[in-house]
């Protein structure tokens, strides 16, 4: 801990000397301005800021719009700002009275909201979009927006399921509408569908919801819609913003912690007790247990998981003039793993460029190149690093670490030692991206345009496993392994578009009419072997166990694309599309989808009855229907599959595994939403919305019976709802020249529910036995499990509940009942952000409820003893072992506690959560050596991410992963851990 935070003081030491103690600045004689702010129907405002720019001196206006101000010199320019107001600057020059009026600002209406095909004003949205500006996005240090997104957005859910280095999150938009496919949004960059960016390269996020915002994206939206917008030059003088960021990294355990060697001993002394007269039998247990392995206290935590450094440094430069206006970024990210000898590194570099030719011929030229590296941590040194003993020392005399595999005397079962594991092996990824965009746009008339936005990308990786054979390992011990697999992924995507507007008097009718084409290629080829030479790692060097594999594939999907939009007076506005998809990862005969999708708006504020209401600034009501899609399976899902994995004769042969289904289909989600628009006092915005969206002909794949031939088949079956509310609010709550305070909350309501399954009933299961549940009336993964009753007060066995209600001893006499799903069904967020002169606080937090979590990480470290080699997590408060009859405990005699950890209702947990995200202290600099140096702004901060989790679930997180691709949704076992960050930043403009 020392030596990192030695690292960071010598990283920062120079720029602090730099920043200096700025000079107080020196007052020259001046004079005085006053003067009167109104509004256009000629009323004062009270409360205006008048700040002499560059500075904080100001003041604000009184009861009247009066103001008086002491300025230094003629060249002195006055900033008049007030919420609701378009701001105003006003040079002194040789006036001593200078009257302002303020117009009102409808930016709030007016703003541009990127939306992907197309951009729209916010008061002619009709669905349900939320914007967030990057200010918002990076309060958090991570290398995804993911993690930046969660708590932010009424809607969203964000479950980071691993704390491991370059680790995303699974995002889900409006619950969870399929049991195989991805449910992740699609993300679309610079108006693109799919690519790359940096978040540090990134202006805005634009979230769509609902099908009359996600209806343009057809097949590729029933999991949302992210709208990724990159920086670009916004002035015409040139700019230079450099950032940098460094801190310290914690591995967090959540409510584990894990025993040490006295209290492991004391508690081990249980499995002595006898079963008849209740007293334990301390010979038998010194016999087993002699006093002198006390002589050894391992924290094998501490000893695996070490504090690290995060860095992030990032330098950009925009400028604009006539012809020309550019966008430069480059950053590098060094993340470095709690886990030892784990770590994530990346850079990435940015150019957008947009060329005028002509007033009515433009070019946008954009790429992105990005490289990373990944050094993984193995799941098994994560597993031993908590179950194994504090009675093994895992290091030798000379204080490096040994294997336990020859070693005597080891407690811990297996005899792994995770630290000579880590040590003597790699598991590394190494990937290059590059994204080229090419984008035309060409004003053919002065009411129709065409557009041509293209990407070219290409994506090359490489993973590298390597086991020295003397690394500390179940499978490889003694041999070594070594592998390779080099995956290539490339292809373009073609959008053409003519884009056309028409404006007469009242009426507005816009819209656009095209078609896209987009194609992924990929291959990839794994060698691997055994037997490895000392000091050895190649592939070309294995001995033994030789395995090779490898295949192409690729996908194709064609699109016609189209919308109209029209607006009555700027109060009635109405929107439809209609897309068309054809993907090749279907039969011809079910290639072909169509996805319509129609909205209205009924902006009501605008309404003269209306307009004499001062309180309500802003009031619409919209709503919205239509269909989208989900393809994303892979290719050729619906032909059969067989595997080449025996021989006859000494040649290949294949045997049935995938049976064709030709009749396979889309997964289709009917989507209707209704919402509401609220803006109060300039001060306060509500939105608030309803939706209901069904999916049906959900993707499966399904075992099958032995006896066909055939293990698997993907099938169209059943259907799943999606019901909720969605609630969010911002509030300025003061606003004054040296007090801000600004408010910000979410939270929204889900319902999932499953239909049209008719007397099927699905159930998957893992390798442990346990089991989700898919039925009629049911909800997406519901757990199904043994009913566990409690511990048998009379004797400390276990009881169970019987198929008659009844306590049963017997577990195979155990009702099976459904017990919940890892889905949450309330989410949210709030944050806050406080200014006081040119020091800002700001926090936010998350958090859940609803969900089941089934917590297997404490089937080991809580196995009653079953186990007595894994080391023993300590109990929660409430926790009672029992000891003697008449004890009312939850936790059996270990004698008596046969089954105890078989899979049942015992382990699934409450997955509900507080979490507060992130707090930070940022103040800024000015005076000195900043203005000497022209920086336009110097702020330096201070932050702490993933602060503190307000959980009952006895693990390691409760944010587990529900992505059906990793196994079952909300199963939690050993997971790297997710990390507390403390972070210190600043952030200078030139």
């Amino acid at each position: 801990m020392n030596q990192l935070i030695s690292k960071i003081a010598q990283k920062w030491v120079l720029v602090f000397m730099l920043l200096g103690i700025w000079s107080t600045q020196v007052f020259a004689q001046g004079v005085t301005v006053h003067g009167t702010v109104k509004t256009n129907a000629n009323e004062p405002i009270t409360g205006v800021n008048v700040v002499i720019k560059g500075t904080t001196q100001g003041t604000i206006t009184d009861l009247d719009g009066k103001y008086s101000i002491h300025v230094n010199s003629p060249d002195d320019i006055l900033v008049f700002s007030f919420i609701g107001y378009v701001p105003q600057e006003k040079k002194v020059a040789n006036n001593s009275v200078i009257d302002v009026i303020l117009q009102e600002d409808v930016k709030g209406l007016e703003e541009v909201v990127v939306m992907g095909y197309s951009d729209k004003k916010r008061n002619e949205i009709t669905s349900a979009v939320t914007t967030v500006s990057a200010d918002k996005l990076k309060d958090v240090t991570s290398n995804n927006i993911g993690t930046m997104l969660q708590g932010k957005v009424a809607g969203i859910q964000v479950f980071n399921g691993s704390g491991q280095p370059g680790a995303m999150p699974d995002v889900r938009i409006r619950g969870i509408s399929s049991m195989s496919a991805p449910q992740g949004p699609l993300y679309v960059v610079d108006g693109i569908i799919g690519g790359t960016f940096d978040p540090n390269d990134v202006e805005s996020i634009t979230v769509l919801k609902d099908a009359g915002a996600t209806g343009m994206y057809g097949s590729q939206a029933n999991g949302g819609v992210i709208v990724v917008t990159t920086k670009k030059a916004s002035g015409g003088s040139p700019s230079v913003n450099i950032k940098a960021v460094t801190g310290i990294r914690m591995a967090d355990h959540g409510n584990v912690h894990m025993m040490d060697s006295r209290t492991l001993y004391n508690y081990q002394r249980e499995l002595y007790r006898d079963p008849k007269l209740f007293v334990i039998d301390d010979s038998k247990f010194l016999q087993a247990r002699p006093k002198s392995i006390l002589d050894v206290n391992t924290n094998w935590l501490k000893e695996t998981f070490k504090p690290a450094l995060v860095q992030n440094y990032y330098v950009s430069s925009t400028g604009k003039t006539k012809k020309l206006s550019f966008y430069l970024g480059g950053s590098y990210y060094d993340e470095g793993g709690t886990f030892i000898n784990t770590s994530f590194k990346r850079i990435n570099l940015r150019a957008n460029t947009t060329y005028r030719l002509s007033d009515r011929i433009s070019i946008v030229n954009n790429i992105n190149l990005s490289g990373s590296k990944t050094r993984s941590a193995d799941y098994m040194n994560i597993y031993y690093s908590y179950v194994n003993m504090p009675w093994d020392n895992p290091y030798d005399e000379n204080g490096n670490p040994r294997s336990f595999k020859e070693a005597d005397g080891i407690w811990s079962k297996d005899k792994i030692n995770p630290i000579q594991a880590a040590d003597n092996s790699n598991l590394t990824n190494l990937a290059l991206n590059v994204d080229y965009d090419f984008d035309l746009n060409i004003k053919l008339l002065d009411w129709l345009t065409f557009s041509s936005t293209n990407r070219l990308s290409v994506d090359n990786g490489m993973d590298k496993q390597f086991y020295a054979k003397n690394a500390d390992n179940l499978s490889y011990y003694g041999t070594g392994y070594v592998s390779s697999t080099s995956n290539i992924s490339y292809g373009g995507i073609t959008t053409n578009l003519f884009k056309f507007r028409f404006d007469k008097n009242d009426n507005s009718l816009n819209g656009l009419v095209g078609a896209e084409a987009q194609r992924t290629n990929n291959d990839y080829i794994t060698g691997s072997g055994q037997g490895m030479p000392e000091g050895l790692s190649a592939p070309s060097v294995a001995s033994s166990n030789f395995a090779i594999s490898g295949a192409p594939g690729h996908t194709v999907m064609q699109s016609f694309i189209s919308q109209l939009n029209y607006n009555y007076k700027g109060k009635y506005f109405f929107t439809g599309s209609y897309r068309i998809d054809q993907s090749s990862a279907f039969s011809p005969e079910n290639r072909t989808a169509y996805f319509p999708s129609l909205s209205g708006a009924w902006l009501l504020s605008q309404e003269n009855f209306m307009k004499t209401t001062k309180a309500i600034d802003n009031l619409k009501l919209k709503a919205s229907w239509g269909k989208t899609g989900m393809k994303d399976i892979g290719a050729s899902k619906y032909l059969g599959q067989f595997a080449y994995t025996t021989q006859i004769d000494g040649q290949v042969a294949a045997v049935p595994f995938q049976l064709a289904n030709p009749n396979l289909t889309w997964e289709q989600t009917t989507q209707v939403n209704v919402g509401l628009e609220v803006g109060l006092f300039n001060r306060v915005n509500l939105n608030v919305n309803a939706y209901n969206n069904l999916t049906n002909n959900l993707l499966v794949y399904r075992n099958l019976p032995p006896s066909g031939g055939f293990s698997k088949q993907w099938q169209n079956t059943g259907s799943v709802t999606n019901k909720g509310i969605e609630l969010s609010m911002s509030s300025t709550n003061i606003n004054t020249r040296k007090v801000t305070w600004t408010t910000d909350f979410s939270i929204s309501f889900n319902k999932n529910s499953l239909t049209d399954f008719g007397n099927d009933t699905i159930i998957n299961a893992n390798t442990y036995g346990i089991t989700q549940i898919y039925r009629d009336g049911g909800s997406l993964y519901t757990w199904y499990a043994k009913e566990y009753y409690g511990v048998d007060p009379q004797d400390g066995s276990m009881l169970w509940v019987g198929e008659d209600g009844n306590p049963t001893h017997e577990y195979q006499a155990a009702r099976k009942v459904e017990y919940g799903s890892p889905i949450p069904k309330i989410e949210g967020g709030f944050s806050t952000s406080f200014r006081y002169a040119d020091l800002t606080l700001s926090a936010n937090c998350s958090f859940v409820t609803g969900n089941k979590i089934y917590n297997y990480f404490r089937r080991y470290v809580d196995n009653d003893l079953q186990d007595p080699q894994f080391n023993t997590m300590m109990p929660r408060d409430d926790w009672k072992l029992w000891q003697q009859p008449g004890d009312i405990a939850n936790h059996p005699l270990p004698q008596n506690a046969r089954n105890s950890f078989d899979p049942s209702t015992r382990y699934i947990e409450d997955g509900s959560y507080l979490k507060i995200r992130n707090i930070s202290l940022t103040y800024k600099l000015h005076g000195g050596i900043i203005e000497r140096l022209k920086m336009k702004s110097v702020n330096v901060s201070l932050s702490a991410d993933n602060v503190y989790t307000f959980t009952r679930f006895w693990g390691q997180d409760p944010e587990v992963s529900i992505n059906p691709l990793n196994g079952l949704p909300g199963y939690a076992e050993f997971k790297y851990p997710n990390s507390k960050q403390y972070v210190l930043g600043v952030n200078i403009n030139f």
